[in-house]
Order: C-alpha cells, then structure tokens, then sequence
C-alpha cells in the first residue's frame, strides 16, 4: 500500500463557513491576501482572525495597521464585543501603529521590516494581520519601487514563522487586475458586496490557496454583530428563502 497523503498543519480562521472553503484552516506559515471595495469587512475579517486566535486556539497574535490608528481599530472592534485593547494590555495581541509613518512617508522599508519581525517575536505570534496593503503601496506609482516594498513586507512576515492575512483595497470587480501581491501570495479571498433590491448582498470567493483543496463556489457571507459569517452549502436555501421575505 502506498502512504496516504498528509494533510498540512492548518490555522483555523474561527470563521464560521470560511474554515470549510479551505480545507479546516489556512496553511500554518502560509500568507492569504483578502481583497475587496470599501464595506465588504476585511478589516472586521483581520481583527475576527486575532481575536478567534487567542479566544479559541490559544494563539497570540499581531495586528499591523498601516492605515487607522491603535486607537481606533479598538473602537471598531468594540462594536463586535471583541476586547482587542484588553487582548492587546495582557500581551496576547501585540499592535504595530504604522499609519503616522506611513502618511508622513518618512520611513525607511528595512526598518519597517525589522519592526514587523521584532513586534512579532515579542508577543510570539503565531498569527498576523497586516492591515491594509494599498495604504503602503500607494506611496510607490513607480511599479519597481512597489514590487520591492511588497516582497520587503511579504519575507518579513514568512521569517516570523506566523500564518498572515494581509488586506488589500479593490475598487471595483470591473477593472479589477490581478496584483503583484496576489501572485506572490500563498491563497487570495475575494470579498464583495452589491446593493439588491432592498439589501446588500456580500459574497467571497476563495480564487486560490496553495497547499489545500478549496471550495471554489462563490458563497454569500454577512457581517453581523459578532463578526463575520459565511453561509455555507447546508444553509444557501434557508439564506436565499429570507432574502426573499424581505422584499
């Protein structure tokens, strides 16, 4: 007989239905690119990872914001009745506030690097959200200077030894390219949200994650006051059946 194959160590996100599209978790030391237009939560998606973390897995974390400042991201996370502030007092979720530096764009990306790597090392964590890309890359038009300030950001996080989901902003499906970042990264989700009728309906869509069987279909997911939810296959009829009641 021949050996069965082995199925990777995984990071589950805690996410409920995100877990089953990719196999029960992401690949440990992997990094998945989520990407989407304003309001599909993908920050809500990068706090819910570090909190799902310590809460459930016992797993400290590291939030890196390049956009809002710590203050602010606390406040957001309120609204879900995640203490991310009391997480972040008991050492169990580090927080890298990069946005000054980043708005001012007076930084060195060697430095930025190291900072990412030491914040790491000293929660020891096993998870990272970095927070959103496009705030960083947008200080680089020149497509050489870009590419070096993306793989500076991405062989930092893969020398923490931390599964990372890195959030990154798409205008719109119409004349969305593929990035750079997203070849270069280990799974890309796609997150996105439409106005119908009287709702919103938000969708996302696992395009590719190396190292695991995925499901490929496109699911529907909300984002309700604990966070977000994907409906999964067993419960598409029982969402579709109350979108319609509530025409």
């Amino acid at each position: 007989m021949g050996e069965s194959r082995r199925s990777p160590a995984r990071t589950p996100t805690g996410i409920e239905g995100l877990d089953a599209m990719i196999g029960g978790g992401i690949p440990k030391g992997r990094i998945v690119v989520i990407c989407g237009g304003p309001g599909t939560g993908k920050t809500t998606i990068a706090m819910q990872y570090l909190v799902n973390g310590v809460q459930k897995f016992g797993e400290n974390g590291l939030y890196v914001s390049f956009d809002e400042p710590m203050e602010r991201i606390f406040e957001e996370a309120s609204y879900y009745g995640w203490d991310l502030e009391g997480l972040h007092r008991k050492g169990e979720i580090g927080f890298l506030d990069l946005s000054a530096q980043v708005r001012s764009g007076k930084f060195s990306m060697e430095k930025l690097a190291n900072t990412i790597k030491n914040s790491a090392f000293k929660v020891k964590a096993e998870r990272i959200s970095v927070d959103p890309l496009a705030a960083l890359t947008l200080l680089f038009p020149e497509v050489v200077e870009r590419r070096t300030a993306i793989l500076t950001v991405f062989e930092a996080l893969i020398e923490t030894g931390a599964t990372s989901i890195v959030t990154d902003e798409v205008k719109s499906d119409s004349d969305r390219a593929i990035l750079l970042e997203e070849y270069l990264a280990d799974g890309v989700i796609v997150l996105r949200s439409s106005q119908v009728e009287r709702g919103r309906v938000r969708t996302i869509e696992v395009e590719k994650m190396r190292g695991t069987p995925i499901d490929d279909q496109i699911r529907p997911y909300i984002i309700e006051e604990n966070g977000v939810r994907v409906i999964s296959e067993r419960d598409i009829f029982s969402f579709a059946a109350e979108l319609l009641t509530r025409r």
